[in-house]
């Protein structure tokens, strides 16, 4: 399952990248697609954030 989860974890960086360049190098992206690219990416980010947490428990405290 780990591997599964790091494989995982790659692909999201990697379309996050993706998405970052379309952003930076597309003429033809309307505002809308920007936005919804930007959102996309943030929660993509959390995901990645979150696979990673249950991959390395840390110590919070609540």
């Amino acid at each position: 399952m780990d591997q599964q989860l790091q494989t995982i974890s790659l692909q999201v960086k990697a379309l996050r990248q993706q998405l970052n360049e379309l952003m930076q190098t597309s003429n033809s992206a309307d505002a809308e697609i920007i936005t919804a690219s930007s959102t996309l990416s943030t929660q993509l980010e959390e995901y990645a954030h979150t696979i990673n947490e249950k991959r390395t428990p840390s110590m919070r405290t609540f």
